[in-house]
């Protein structure tokens, strides 16, 4: 198929089924992941494992992003989303029933999570990319949002009651749970219609595609200046939410069902942020500007949440972390896909995700190495600490600001952009 779906309005029928299906299993992904987490621990009472089980589960997205970026771009977007869902759904739920059955040894987890990472490779550049073909430009914004919604609100209700679940049940019936809804989210995808034009073999070129997504993302500063950032970031910060966990269920007063709560506080304020973002379009000029606010508000919640013993004060920083860190989200995905060239985008988003995920599974390793010589909480200040270092010194980069404001498609040849109104920002 290469007709294009009707683009005029932004629930159009491709948009709500690629929504639903993305609603399904992200609310299975958001309680399999609270359940691994303490599942781990109870099974090994080891910090150390368990941040190197969640890195066996990103560390094939990370080496096989680019490689599946560039496959994106030639192959049928739709198929790859169906077949990613499909795969991992299998998988999920057949590692469930062997962990019920006791059939599973336990160090059988590490090739079902980097088989389960691998497939999970191509789902992220493929409905990146397939956003801007089904909607119209005009309302990507608001796509990103609704799509944001989504997903926060899964992982609102995934933390929320997941923690809780698993208190009372104690087992892996997550693990099935979250099989079912990526198996079915793979059936509704069938039915979504998403403009494909052949180019031929996928087997042809794909070293060279690979090579030209990366020139084409260091070769224009606001991409790369957004994606090196976003790296450094992601490194530090998954550092810290990695040891959320182990500091709820060991801090005397906390415990694993308060935990659901502050990760349902903190997912309620990103909900909050999105629905706003659905609704009211920000200008392309004023991007920066929110950018920059909802990052020094979000870095003063962090450092407060991160020394405070108040769970009540925890609560509240975590809403607002919610509220800032949807803002960031949303606008960096709608200037992406504006910014980057069709031909280019399954390319760059690989890319992205390789490059934001590349050191997430030495984060998770390292964090809980670290914490078992420093401690849970200083390694979580500490984290915290570096990633604010990190990304100040984005919000005075004029060229940075100008990319932010851009609302063009921008070729590494042609950077002329527009000057960011930047009077009474700062």
């Amino acid at each position: 198929m290469t007709e294009k779906p009707t683009t005029s309005k932004l629930w159009n029928r491709d948009f709500v089924l690629l929504w639903q299906g993305q609603l399904v299993s992200d609310l299975g992904q958001a309680a399999f992941t609270v359940v691994l987490g303490f599942w781990v621990l109870d099974v090994t009472n080891s910090t150390a494992i368990m941040g190197i089980i969640l890195a066996c589960f990103t560390l094939p997205r990370v080496l096989f992003g680019p490689f599946a970026g560039a496959f994106t771009d030639r192959a049928n977007k739709r198929w790859l989303i169906v077949f990613s869902d499909l795969l991992r759904g299998v998988l999920y739920a057949g590692m469930g029933l062997m962990i019920l059955t006791n059939r599973f040894p336990f160090g059988l987890i590490y090739p079902f999570a980097l088989l389960i990472s691998f497939f999970g490779a191509f789902f992220t550049p493929a409905i990146n990319a397939a956003v801007p073909e089904i909607v119209h430009k005009d309302n990507l914004s608001r796509a990103n949002s609704a799509r944001g919604v989504s997903q926060t609100a899964s992982s609102l209700v995934g933390n929320a009651f997941g923690g809780l679940l698993y208190a009372i049940l104690k087992g892996p019936v997550f693990f099935v749970i979250n099989g079912i809804s990526f198996i079915y989210s793979a059936f509704t995808e069938v039915f979504i219609r998403i403009p494909h034009v052949k180019k031929g073999p996928v087997r042809k070129d794909i070293l060279k595609d690979m090579i030209e997504g990366f020139k084409y993302s260091w070769n224009i500063r606001g991409i790369k200046i957004l994606m090196l950032t976003g790296m450094f970031i992601n490194f530090f910060v998954t550092m810290g939410v990695t040891l959320l966990q182990p500091l709820f269920r060991d801090t005397e007063g906390f415990g694993v069902e308060r935990y659901g709560f502050a990760m349902g506080s903190l997912m309620s304020g990103a909900i909050l942020g999105m629905l706003v973002l659905s609704v009211c379009r920000i200008k392309p000029e004023r991007r920066f500007f929110y950018y920059k606010l909802s990052t020094y508000l979000m870095i003063v919640c962090m450092l407060i949440a991160g020394f405070t013993n108040s769970f009540g004060i925890i609560l509240t920083m975590a809403f607002f972390a919610g509220i800032c860190n949807s803002i960031i989200s949303v606008i960096n995905q709608t200037v992406m896909q504006i910014t980057v060239s069709q031909e280019n985008r399954g390319k760059v988003f690989g890319i992205q995700a390789t490059m934001y995920e590349g050191l997430s599974p030495l984060a998770m390793a390292i964090s809980g190495i670290v914490a078992e010589f420093a401690g849970v909480r200083p390694t979580i200040i500490g984290s915290f600490i570096l990633a604010s270092i990190v990304v100040i010194p984005t919000l005075f980069n004029r060229a940075f600001g100008n990319y932010m404001n851009s609302d063009r498609c921008i070729e590494p040849e042609c950077q002329v952009l527009p000057e960011a109104d930047t009077a009474g920002e700062a």
